[in-house]
């Protein structure tokens, strides 16, 4: 029995037995009295209570056991991507979180009872046995993952992992609650949102607003362009300046590719090395320029302030020495060599294909008997020629043989890229600006009616917290 019934139960018989004792002119006056002390007794209960809770609306409330519970849950989660709330400040938020989503879950499955959309028999017999396989089978996950090799008879070790498991709150009676909220969840989302639809305004007006976004994201940025095109992404506006193009890639195999990642390595060592010594020569040089200049000054004060030059043009160059340039050249012409020995192996695959297609094969069908890249989308990739390259998301080798295709339905001669030799097709040019609503039309209603749909659950939940005056406690959740 809880605490305020037992107070309630003990004040009545307080009651009873005083107005027994007393004689018929003190009974009101006592009745009054005790009267007084049952109502500073309930509000002394009452203020207890809802120390204990952090949410309560007319027919339910929020435990602060509940939410603890969840914070801490998410306390968890953000600790695993580095975060701690209390270093950013988060708590706050978090708690407002936490209390909102349970004051919300709360009011969804007791609307599901005042709008008669509880389970059904069947379902609950469903979920009793989905709720018993589901616990078992992690009950044996741990079992066998942590507690086979401690005890003797599998039984024992099952009995640790469900005690385990029961003592950090996973229990059967858990997994079945869930299961049977998340279906009242879902009756009552399905019954508010049943009838939802939208009008050919609404969807005009998404389609302009999916245009302008798609405008103003894809004017800025090629790289975003590019990866949405080649990734499936609807479009809804193309800015100028791109071509399609589909490739067949004659990939690198395990062990050229290991060759060609060590020497492309060594190669760039090599012109960091070449940049340093072309840097420190022109020092050199400019020191040796200054210095000369300094001996010509006639002036006292010119021929003071000279050397001070001079030193600091050779303070820069430090005592670092370089091999000669011409040595370095010779290095990286020995690696670029044996790079292009690496493509020689590969490239006469690249050949027979250009002779093929030059013969009348449709590129089709050779991507689709000879194309290594598995992930080429069926549309190809968006290129463009007026982007920096180092803006795209593509090998440069790839974007600039994409680009020096003349004409359309032409392809280009073997592209060396850093996964293999590239025969390039130019497959046509993308249109500019918006895309028609009718070829995107089903994309736009779509996206209509979830936004529309979200909006109307949202809107629902909100007269339902005004209407059942939702008060929420965040502060108690300390």
């Amino acid at each position: 029995m809880s605490l305020k019934r037992i107070l309630c139960a003990l004040l009545c018989a307080l009651l009873v037995v005083s107005g027994l004792a007393l004689a018929e002119e003190d009974k009101d006056a006592r009745i009054a009295e005790l009267e007084a002390q049952v109502a500073d007794l309930q509000a002394q209960v009452d203020a207890y209570h809802l120390k204990e809770i952090v949410a309560s609306f007319d027919g339910g409330e929020v435990s602060l056991e509940d939410a603890e519970s969840l914070y801490e849950t998410y306390v968890t989660m953000y600790a695993q991507y580095g975060i701690d709330i209390a270093a950013y400040g988060m708590e706050d938020m978090l708690r407002e979180q936490v209390v909102s989503q349970l004051a919300e879950e709360a009011i969804v499955q007791y609307m599901a009872g005042q709008l008669g959309l509880g389970l059904t028999e069947e379902q609950q017999a469903a979920f009793a046995e989905q709720a018993t396989l589901t616990y078992e089978d992690t009950v044996d996950m741990y079992y066998q993952s942590y507690f086979a090799e401690q005890y003797e008879t599998e039984d024992e070790g099952l009995a640790a992992a469900a005690t385990y498991l029961n003592e950090g709150g996973y229990t059967y009676e858990g997994v079945l609650e869930s299961l049977e909220k998340t279906q009242l969840s879902t009756n009552v989302y399905d019954y508010v949102t049943a009838d939802v639809t939208v009008s050919e305004d609404e969807i005009q007006q998404t389609y302009d607003e999916l245009v302008a976004a798609d405008e103003e994201a894809y004017s800025q940025s090629a790289y975003q362009f590019e990866t949405a095109y080649s990734g499936g992404t609807t479009i809804y506006y193309t800015p100028e300046g791109y071509r399609n193009v589909k490739h067949i890639l004659f990939q690198f195999d395990d062990d050229q590719a290991a060759r060609y990642d060590e020497l492309a390595t060594r190669l760039e060592e090599l012109e960091a090395e070449e940049n340093a010594a072309i840097e420190a020569e022109e020092a050199a040089a400019a020191a040796e320029e200054a210095e000369e200049a300094a001996e010509s000054e006639t002036a006292q004060s010119e021929a003071t302030a000279a050397p001070a030059t001079t030193e600091d043009a050779t303070a820069a160059l430090g005592e670092t020495e370089h091999r000669p340039l011409e040595d370095i050249a010779a290095d990286i012409a020995t690696v670029e060599a044996q790079i292009e020995e690496i493509y020689l192996e590969i490239l006469p695959d690249a050949e027979a294909a250009i002779e093929r297609f030059n013969n009348g094969e449709d590129i089709e069908t050779l991507i689709a008997e000879l194309n290594d890249d598995t992930g080429m989308p069926e549309t190809g990739y968006a290129i463009s020629e007026t982007a920096e390259i180092s803006s795209q998301p593509w090998d440069p080798a790839f974007t600039e043989g994409a680009l020096s295709i003349e004409e359309i339905g032409g392809l280009s001669e073997p592209v060396r890229g850093v996964y293999g030799i590239h025969l390039i097709y130019y497959a046509g040019d993308l249109a500019s600006g918006a895309t028609p609503l009718e070829d995107v039309r089903d994309a736009v209603e779509s996206t209509a009616l979830q936004s529309k749909i979200a909006q109307t659950y949202a809107d629902q939940i909100a007269a339902w917290k005004e209407e059942l005056h939702l008060q929420t406690y965040p502060e108690h959740l300390a």
